[in-house]
């Protein structure tokens, strides 16, 4: 079942990263935060109506709210601001490249789990695919709402790479909480309803910031997006409960070639995919096979 579970986290963030792009066609980073946070807090707080834990720790209530701040808040943000500068089809595996190394050794070093030769092969083929991804997805001739503007320039690709820590850092922390308060709804609410709060105040004191939240046309698409990543992040918990982070989180991670054949379907007036953006996340995916089959 965790393996079940960890597919379905990937098959939910990867059809969040078409719904982001859709939504961002003219609206801002903030409206999208402020809209999709909300509905995932609402996906995540009635599984927890439906099923209350028993009984929490404080422990564990601090290892959610932590890893919530550093997953839906510093990486899902520096994510989706990824996915509307550089495309979903390069932003996706960029991310999924850092998290194996970072998990492996993490899940070693916090939750003594075994590092092995296949795990590190892995890591190694998730490497060369995102060398190939990246050089072919440079070379497209990409719409100007998903291509990187002169003023972010390559720092742009750093995003992706800081979602990627952000997440096994967070997916590290949330194993822990689940050690000590064993309930994949409340860890998710918990830590979902933290980053709604820390924006709040964080709009509040900046107006600047706050200007910028205005429904434009297409905010609608943040509210799917707001429930793929409730489930998405129930499904990370339920995984994660029964399963090793070294080894369900690369699972989670084999996003690249769903975002590679959503966005062949539905972003095509958006997201030129080449041979190279194709065969890239194929690799990637590979290293991440190997990884799990490893486990």
């Amino acid at each position: 079942m965790p393996v079940v579970f960890a597919l379905l986290a990937a098959a939910s963030f990867s059809a969040l990263a078409i719904t982001v792009t859709r939504g961002f066609r003219s609206n801002s980073l903030m409206t999208g935060l402020m809209v999709s946070l909300p509905v995932g807090a609402v996906v995540t707080g009635v599984f927890t109506l439906a099923d209350p834990p028993a009984a929490l720790t404080l422990r564990g209530i601090l290892f959610f709210v932590a890893g919530g701040i550093v997953g839906e808040g510093v990486g899902r943000t520096a994510f989706i601001f990824a996915v509307r500068l550089i495309g979903p089809s390069t932003a996706t595996p960029l991310q999924t490249a850092t998290y194996p190394a970072l998990a492996l050794v993490g899940g070693w070093i916090l939750l003594a789990e075994p590092v092995t030769v296949g795990r590190i092969v892995g890591a190694l083929a998730i490497a060369g695919g995102i060398t190939v991804l990246v050089r072919g997805q440079a070379a497209a001739h990409q719409s100007p709402a998903v291509r990187p503007s002169a003023r972010a320039g390559r720092w742009a690709y750093l995003l992706p790479v800081l979602g990627g820590i952000s997440f096994a850092s967070s997916d590290l922390l949330r194993k822990l909480g689940m050690e000590e308060t064993p309930h994949p709804a409340f860890g998710a609410v918990s830590g979902t309803i933290t980053i709604i709060l820390l924006w709040t105040v964080i709009l509040a004191l900046t107006p600047r910031l706050r200007a910028t939240v205005r429904l434009e046309p297409g905010w609608q698409w943040f509210i799917p997006t707001g429930l793929l990543a409730g489930l998405g992040v129930l499904a990370v918990f339920r995984a994660l409960e029964g399963g090793d982070v070294s080894v369900v989180g690369p699972i989670i991670m084999s996003q690249p070639l769903i975002v590679v054949f959503f966005s062949a379907l539905f972003l095509r007036d958006l997201e030129k995919l080449t041979w190279r953006v194709v065969a890239g996340a194929a690799l990637t995916v590979l290293g991440v096979v190997t990884l799990s089959v490893s486990g």
